[in-house]
């Protein structure tokens, strides 16, 4: 990454967005080929220039924002039933089987009950034609910065901060998210700025509860399990600022 990326990343987060440049997002919505409706579930708010990229590929949009809800300040307090009953309260819009999942950052603010009660609150909707994308951390001691996420396009993410969230105080590194997410494994890594290793996830056939055995040490925008039938995506790390502004009127939401 060069220097000017870098500054961007260290200048405070209310003065700039950055735009993270991805080869990753885009296997997320490759396979996006139904004939039908294309259900895609953004854990996070409703952010414009989310909804138009979605809608420009003819996909329902079901948001969540589970960063607005209380389930992070009181996991802590609620037993596994509990949390996951508030889940899948959360989830109450989802109505068939999830083509893609928006996780952003999110599971670094649960501990690992109540990642595992989402889990369980999803796996009526995940198959595994389900892809997700996640930030995870380097290590389990890394701290994170709370971000707020949104889509610019198919290889941009706009990174804004997020002060007024609570501390994402479970950084899980991916073998840790896979671990208490079993819906899912590991497809594709790339270390990013700050601590984070973005991963993009694949719907497991069946759930299992030891996480896979690979190394991640040194992450790149490679299949972290190559695939004849995939080529490799080319390699894109650089962070440029963004300018803030508010894009389209979202349509086409579920809430």
């Amino acid at each position: 990454m060069n220097s000017t990326s870098e500054k961007a990343f260290r200048l405070p987060a209310d003065q700039r967005s950055v735009v993270i440049e991805t080869a990753l997002l885009a296997w997320v919505f490759e396979a996006m080929d139904s004939p039908g409706q294309i259900n895609v579930l953004d854990v996070g708010p409703a952010m414009p220039r989310t909804i138009e990229f979605l809608n420009a590929m003819r996909c329902r949009v079901h948001i969540a924002d589970l960063f607005d809800s209380t389930l992070i300040e009181q996991q802590k307090h609620l037993d596994p039933d509990a949390l996951t009953d508030r889940f899948t309260e959360a989830l109450w819009m989802l109505d068939g089987p999830l083509h893609a999942c928006l996780l952003w950052d999110f599971p670094n603010y649960l501990a690992p009950p109540a990642l595992e009660a989402l889990n369980r609150a999803l796996s009526p909707w995940v198959t595994a034609d389900t892809r997700a994308h996640a930030f995870c951390a380097v290590k389990r001691a890394a701290p994170l910065m709370q971000h707020q996420y949104s889509i610019l396009s198919a290889s941009e993410i706009v990174q804004k901060a997020a002060p007024e969230r609570p501390p994402a105080d479970y950084p899980h590194p991916w073998r840790r998210l896979v671990g208490a997410l079993d819906l899912f494994d590991v497809d594709r890594g790339a270390l990013r700025a700050g601590g984070l290793v973005e991963v993009i996830l694949h719907g497991t056939a069946q759930q299992s509860a030891e996480p896979p055995l690979r190394t991640i040490e040194k992450v790149k925008d490679i299949p972290l399990r190559p695939s004849a039938s995939q080529s490799q995506p080319r390699a894109q790390h650089a962070a440029r600022p963004v300018a803030d502004s508010q894009g389209a009127t979202p349509r086409a939401i579920s809430r």
